[in-house]
């Protein structure tokens, strides 16, 4: 990623009352700075048992089932240009970090250890039942200043089946589609062909660690912020990208072809 040294990195926290605001700033970057990183952090995944699925399905049941029934707690953008460099607002580089109202740590159901995790993150359940964004208006601003549905951006993510889920699910107030085939059409329908950094990772370093350790791995350092954080996490995620994009001829994560084969080595694909 193309940064200065010394220069300053924030992550831009958005609650309700400055939500139309931020974006407004990313409808008029997102012409610039086209590629979107994402991550978000919701209250983790409970284990299911489907006996009668094969193991990609099952892996979808599960997270049907987990989507349909726990709520989003951040959603983390980071837009770049191609040539990986962060937009500028107020004298520094930014990413965003979207605090989602919808999840109550007092009756909703959450699994522990995630908690205890996003807790030592920093993360304040509290205050974002209070002062967060709505799910629901967090959806209508995605559609009104056109960031999905637009074949001119592209978006990028680690391991980013549970991120596009609950993407899915806020805009269009439905429970997650029966079949992974349904899920697929539709996160290709409002996102195109997503970049996912895990599948590089998998497929040619053949290393299985997390989006922290695979970054270590790439010599890359954490911008701006925590782990587990969403803004910091999607910042993280675009450094990865733009690393691989740049540093390692044999790959292009860029590439966007509609029927990859297996031989299609160069191309992240998800779904």
């Amino acid at each position: 990623m193309s940064i200065p040294d010394g220069a300053r990195v924030c992550i831009r926290e958005v609650w309700n009352r400055n939500a139309r605001r931020e974006f407004v700033l990313i409808n008029k970057l997102k012409h610039c700075f086209s590629n979107i990183s994402i991550d978000t952090e919701f209250p983790g995944c409970f284990p299911l048992y489907y006996g009668l699925f094969s193991e990609e399905e099952h892996a979808y049941q599960t997270l049907r089932a987990n989507v349909d029934n726990l709520k989003l707690i951040q959603v983390g953008f980071t837009l770049t240009n191609e040539h990986g460099e962060l937009p500028m607002i107020d004298g520094a580089y930014c990413a965003w970090q979207f605090n989602i109202s919808d999840f109550n740590i007092d009756s909703d159901f959450y699994v522990e250890s995630s908690i205890c995790l996003l807790t030592e993150s920093g993360i304040d359940f509290k205050r974002n039942r209070r002062d967060g964004i709505d799910s629901r208006r967090f959806g209508s601003f995605l559609m009104q200043f056109n960031l999905v549905c637009n074949p001119k951006l592209n978006y990028i993510c680690y391991q980013g089946d549970y991120d596009f889920a609950y993407l899915l699910k806020l805009l269009t107030g439905e429970d997650m589609p029966i079949t992974k085939l349904e899920f697929a059409w539709k996160i290709k329908a409002y996102f195109g062909t997503v970049c996912d950094i895990r599948d590089l990772q998998v497929r040619h370093f053949h290393i299985r660690s997390g989006l922290q350790k695979f970054s270590e791995e790439l010599g890359l350092k954490r911008l701006s912020g925590t782990a587990h954080q969403a803004g910091s996490d999607s910042l993280l995620t675009s450094s990865a990208y733009h690393i691989l994009q740049n540093g390692y001829s044999c790959m292009d994560p860029c590439k966007r072809k509609p029927h990859p084969s297996k031989s299609d080595s160069a191309t992240a694909i998800f779904y």
